[in-house]
């Protein structure tokens, strides 16, 4: 039974990493998977010392009240454990505004409250802080590129990677121990990455790996690989709605109508110079989308989701109507390896 408990504990905090929510079934209909007859998962959004109620706030924007009280067990998970013996005893007063929950009881019937027999929280601090270093470590002992070749008897892969000479070849050798992921379709988030295998990656997908490289810079041996099959499309803005975050555009490319997502990942940069997009791209400046207007030109890259007429956006740059012009119907243009999202 702890096992089990432990793991199930595990899952719903991986969840929570991610920002997605635990999927339940509740007793009456709900469209919050997030809460279900016996539990609330979600961020602190607010704190009632006079009623000892937290406030909870699902990734769906439903809200709970949890009430504490003398009988709540309290615990903290470090981010990266994986059994419950390695969770953290704390008190009711150790957790704040942001740190995110997962608190079970039973849940009332309009499952707007619930008096809480056991509070599980990962700190916002403590997600920030490893998140962090992850990052540091992608930067320090990855590679990224764009797969040129596959070698299936091998496990090899060949990727062209971006250096300041130019594009420079290595071979990736995966091995029985490689953790391979893959990009989810319409998704901007490195975490909303799914299991995948050697199987599914293809020549021309964007790939970043972790791992350590040979002396000689030639080979490159992973421990975590992470791929993606994305898209560069261009044309001139034909409408902005600013309160549901879409663009909408004619791509010159495909000549269809495509709108476009803008999500609080996706990267907006302004083009203000000459010399290769993908190498300049994070020392441009960055807008906003109230400052684009109808008819400015933009590039956009995305992953290729199931509708091609509806993309969310990894990153969008403005001022390319030259580049446009020059490329001819977008062709030669790609901000793909540049949209690899690090953990």
């Amino acid at each position: 039974m702890r096992k089990l408990c432990s793991t199930r504990l595990l899952c719903v905090f991986a969840l929570l990493a991610s920002t997605s929510v635990l999927t339940a079934q509740t007793t009456a209909p709900n469209p919050d998977p997030a809460i279900t007859s016996l539990s609330v998962t979600g961020v602190v959004t607010d704190l009632k010392t006079d009623t000892r109620q937290v406030i909870v706030k699902t990734a769906a924007g439903n809200e709970v009240a949890v009430t504490l009280s003398d009988r709540t067990t309290f615990m903290r998970i470090p981010p990266g454990e994986k059994t419950k013996d390695k969770f953290v005893p704390i008190t009711a007063t150790d957790f704040g505004v942001g740190d995110s929950v997962f608190a079970r009881g039973r849940m009332a019937a309009d499952l707007k409250s619930m008096p809480a027999l056991e509070f599980y929280v990962m700190s916002k601090t403590e997600i920030a802080q490893k998140r962090e270093r992850e990052r540091d470590e992608w930067t320090k002992r990855g590679v990224a590129g764009t797969v040129s070749s596959l070698n299936a008897e091998k496990n090899e892969i060949s990727i062209d990677t971006r250096t300041p000479e130019g594009p420079k070849p290595i071979v990736v050798a995966t091995g029985a121990q490689t953790k391979f992921r893959r990009y989810a379709p319409d998704s901007v988030r490195f975490s909303d990455a799914v299991p995948s295998s050697f199987g599914e990656l293809r020549v021309g997908d964007q790939l970043r790996a972790l791992g350590t490289k040979s002396p000689d810079g030639t080979r490159f041996t992973p421990e975590e690989i992470v791929a993606g099959s994305f898209q560069t499309i261009g044309g001139a803005i034909t409408e902005i709605n600013v309160e549901k975050r879409e663009i909408k555009l004619n791509d010159i490319q495909s000549k269809q109508a495509v709108t476009v997502v803008v999500t609080k990942d996706s990267s907006m940069r302004k083009f203000t110079g000459t010399g290769d997009l993908q190498e300049v791209f994070d020392q441009l400046p960055t807008f906003t989308l109230q400052e684009l207007k109808p008819g400015d030109s933009i590039l956009i890259s995305s992953t290729r989701g199931a509708d091609p007429t509806r993309i969310t956006a990894i990153a969008i740059v403005s001022g390319v109507a030259p580049l446009l012009q020059k490329a001819q119907g977008n062709r030669g243009i790609s901000l793909g390896a540049m949209s690899l999202g690090g953990p």
